[in-house]
């Protein structure tokens, strides 16, 4: 037994949360759904892992979320997809991004892949995860823990990779249309090629809302508000509710992959560009007005481009060669306002980031009992930012240019004894600041690197599932906001370091209320955690100045488990929960506990297939508690509630019609700091397949 609800002392908040635990209960029991049967070629060249050579996904917590659980859950983003995977937390970032956590860790300390390609800006490490859309998914892989030394550097909380879709034989493809409240609609188009070896896989999609429906329960609070530039008053409503202020969307993407297979080689070329703008929904506890940056503002443009090049040769039988190539674009642009009326337009500030790179790999069978996967990984990072101020011109300046190269070596051993398994991996990494705002970085002080040993067994029991362990080092670089501060000085900072472990037990069972069960118990211990840190401003005498020191120590330990049940023949039942105990343990610490991480997490799927109707129905459910939403001010959100239910029905074997419910309750709760949710939501839409 476990327990998903911590005591309180306030009965109130007893009486509150067991209201919900019965809602959860009666819900699921009350409400259907069932799978899609769709099938999808996947992109097999981006997965880094060759699972047929490694048994490195057998020695950790991993999760893995298909092309059809992910139409399912009725996800538009990968924002949207990753919500329901246990020990990933999504969030919103004051700038009106969706980001996440894994097992406690921020999003720029995980490794998020794009077809195995690092997909992130070079400033912050990290992309708004709503920039992805869904129906380019193959299926999405999350490690955790122990992940494989292949994959290179800075996935100390674990690795999210999204792998994409690839043409298949023939000629298929879809067309989807779909509508909600307040101009919500989104639009898209896919067409699949595949002839003697050749394929071609492209897709359109554009979403777009006017703006963001929030709950009847929300109450708008008093903002606080620094303004320098005009005689805002120190506090104010900013979001009265009814329509979110400034949450306009649009967003248009275009993918494109085309590849050749033979007997012995691939070779797959992709481009794609994922493009929006949008307003920023304002901060409804925190603003800031100063004459080169306000946060009464709008996104107008979040753009990335790519061109990405996989190949595979079978040399022999023991022997494959794999490389990857890639040239990755970001821009965006942040349009400053006076006020929330957006009347004056006080500064605009770029970015314009790339990223290039590659990487090689050999799988070599060197037994039947051993496999050694070696891997070289290259990238070069540049950001350049600039600011156009219009109203105070000494605060605006041309394009400042820096520039680092991270280089990575790894080895990785999978030797099987029976049922026995066992992986062995090391790498080396360094990365390298060679650009420091123009000018060349100093020798001496450019650079750093690390080693990361990893250790992990497996064993399979005869009707008795599979147990694991592993232990595993690793390693996260510092970014270039990190290593700036806004005066333009750069501050030297040593690799964050994880010391990752992890013990768990899988089973695949034949009882019918319980078909499988996964239970993973980890315990990370971070040591040189970059922290952010408040001096006296030396421009600003009286504001403060964010810098960033290797002064943290924290500690992350919990467990997670994951069930399916197949309660009848058109029945089935997903139940997860995860529990994290994440603290700080730095000197000068301002909290013992993170933002945006909950303590206790549930989520469940029922599906319900109806025959005799031919009807798809299904309801989700997701519970939270304990997330620290500011450390400062000490705001928590005791527990959020979200129940979603969707319906399809397949009018002809090709045309369909679904229609989604979201925030069934219309539960208010806050996604993040001064960012309340979205309230109750629908859409309605078809789809034709060919």
């Amino acid at each position: 037994m476990f327990t998903i609800i911590t005591s309180k002392t306030e009965s109130s908040v007893i009486k509150i949360k067991r209201t919900k635990i019965a809602i959860i209960i009666s819900t699921l029991l009350l409400c259907p759904s069932a799978m899609a049967n769709d099938a999808y070629d996947v992109f097999s060249l981006g997965e880094i892992v060759v699972s047929e050579q490694t048994g490195v996904r057998d020695i950790t917590i991993d999760n893995t979320m298909t092309a059809e659980q992910i139409e399912l859950i009725g996800a538009k983003t990968v924002a949207d997809a990753l919500d329901y995977i246990p020990g990933v937390h999504v969030a919103q970032s004051s700038k009106g991004e969706k980001f996440l956590t894994i097992q406690g860790f921020e999003q720029n300390k995980v490794l998020i892949l794009l077809d195995g390609v690092p997909y992130y800006e070079t400033n912050y490490g990290q992309l708004d995860l709503n920039q992805i859309p869904a129906n380019i998914i193959a299926k999405i892989e999350v490690v955790k823990g122990a992940s494989s030394v292949l994959y290179g550097p800075n996935g100390m909380g674990g690795v999210v990779n999204i792998i994409t879709k690839k043409g298949q034989e023939g000629v298929s493809g879809d067309i989807q249309a779909s509508f909600g409240q307040m101009g919500q609609n989104q639009e898209s188009a896919t067409l699949s090629l595949g002839k003697n070896g050749f394929s071609l896989f492209a897709t359109v999609n554009h979403r777009g809302r006017d703006a963001m429906r929030m709950s009847n329960n929300y109450e708008p609070v008093l903002s606080k508000i620094k303004d320098k530039y005009g005689d805002l008053p120190k506090k104010m409503v900013v979001e009265d509710g009814g329509k979110r202020e400034n949450s306009a969307y649009e967003s248009t993407n275009i993918w494109v992959r085309g590849g050749y297979v033979n007997e012995s080689s691939e070779i797959f070329a992709s481009v794609f560009s994922l493009n929006s703008d949008r307003g920023l929904p304002y901060n409804t506890r925190n603003n800031k007005v100063f004459s080169g940056f306000s946060s009464f503002a709008d996104i107008s443009e979040y753009k990335d481009t790519g061109l990405d090049l996989s190949g595979l040769h079978r040399v022999n039988d023991w022997l494959n060669v794999r490389v990857l190539a890639y040239h990755h674009m970001h821009n965006d642009s942040y349009d400053s306002y006076d006020t929330p009326k957006k009347e004056v337009k006080l500064a605009t500030s770029s970015y314009s980031d790339y990223t290039a790179g590659g990487a090689l790999f050999t799988d070599m069978q060197l037994a039947d009992w051993n496999s050694l996967s070696l891997s070289i990984n290259y990238k070069n990072d540049v950001h350049k930012k600039k600011n156009l101020a219009y109203i105070d011109t000494d605060r605006s300046h041309d394009y400042q240019r820096s520039q680092l190269d991270t280089i990575s070596f790894s080895a990785e051993d999978t030797m099987t004894f029976g049922a026995l398994n066992v992986v062995a991996g090391i790498a080396w990494h360094q990365q390298t600041v060679v650009e420091d705002s123009d000018k060349d970085a100093v020798s001496g002080e450019d650079g750093s690197d690390t080693v990361d040993p990893m250790l992990g067994l497996s064993y399979t029991f005869d009707n008795a599932g599979l147990a694991y362990a592993s232990i595993a080092q690793k390693t996260h670089f510092a970014t270039f906001s990190e290593m700036f501060d806004d005066t333009g000085a750069r501050h030297d900072l040593k690799p964050e370091r994880n010391t990752s472990y992890t013990l768990g037990w899988k089973n695949d069972l034949s009882h019918q209320w319980l078909n499988s069960i996964d239970i993973g118990f980890f315990y990370h211990d971070i040591s040189d955690k970059i922290v952010s840190t408040y001096v006296p401003n030396p421009t600003f005498p009286d504001a403060d100045l964010e810098i960033y020191q290797n002064v943290g120590t924290s500690e992350y330990y919990g467990i997670e488990i994951s069930t399916i049940s197949q309660l009848s023949d058109n029945i089935d039942l997903s139940f997860d929960y995860s529990y994290i105990h994440a603290r700080n343990t730095s000197d000068n610490r301002d909290s013992d506990y993170f933002r945006d991480i909950p303590k206790d997490s549930v989520t469940a799927i029922l599906n319900w297939y109806q025959p005799w109707l031919d009807i798809n129905s299904n309801l989700r459910v997701r519970y939270r508690t304990d997330i620290l939403i500011d450390e400062r001010s000490g705001e928590w959100e005791a527990d959020t509630l979200t129940i979603d239910m969707g319906i399809k029905k397949a009018i002809t074997p090709q045309f369909s019609a679904y229609f989604n419910l979201n925030n069934l309750l219309d539960e208010s709760h806050y996604e993040g700091y001064g960012q309340p949710n979205e309230g109750r939501s629908y859409e309605a839409g078809v789809k034709y397949r060919f």
